[in-house]
């Protein structure tokens, strides 16, 4: 882990994440991995699959919620000002001027063309991040089976990810709290 960034170094970060990451909370999770994690190293995997956590269990949009809570474990307060301040006024900005755009411009081919690949590529930008969660997380069959289990309650199943999460936290209390006794 590298010395603790300044509040500008945060902001500057936040904003070129802000400004570059399309495709919302999953395609932007890559940018937090390869700035945050790979390049700068001032958080470790561990510290993103945690804030990724704390960000979908909490009330609001979840990629505004990992924001504030890694910046807040980088400065505290400030630190988490800085975060979403970076991270939603370049969203802001843009949608204001796609949304002036878009009304207009809609129905080209172009438009409708390029953004099917602006999907395409995020698809590959979330299985990436999955990948990645998967190597830090699944370290054990525990962990293997919680998220085996999610994935069909949810794929198939259609269970509230609400009701998924808290049966998954409740379970981990059981079992993970019996191992370390």
């Amino acid at each position: 882990m590298n010395t603790a960034p300044s509040l500008r170094e945060i902001l500057m970060t936040f904003l070129k994440i802000g400004t570059v990451a399309f495709g919302g909370m999953y395609s932007m999770l890559a940018f937090f991995e390869r700035d945050l994690v790979r390049k700068k190293r001032w958080i470790s995997q561990d510290d993103l699959t945690e804030s990724i956590v704390i960000g979908q269990i909490t009330p609001g949009a979840p990629i505004v919620n990992t924001g504030i809570f890694l910046g807040y474990k980088l400065k505290r307060v400030k630190g988490a000002l800085s975060a979403i301040a970076g991270l939603v006024l370049p969203s802001f900005i843009i949608i204001l001027v796609i949304a002036h755009y878009y009304t207009q411009y809609h129905d080209l081919k172009i438009v409708q063309s390029a953004l099917k690949a602006v999907s395409a590529a995020v698809v590959g930008l979330i299985a990436s991040v999955v990948l990645n969660m998967a190597k830090a997380t699944l370290r054990d069959s525990h962990n293997v089976i919680f998220a085996v289990s999610a994935f069909i309650c949810l794929a198939l199943f259609k269970l509230n990810p609400i009701a998924i999460i808290i049966i998954a936290g409740i379970a981990g209390l059981a079992i993970f709290r019996r191992g370390r006794q």
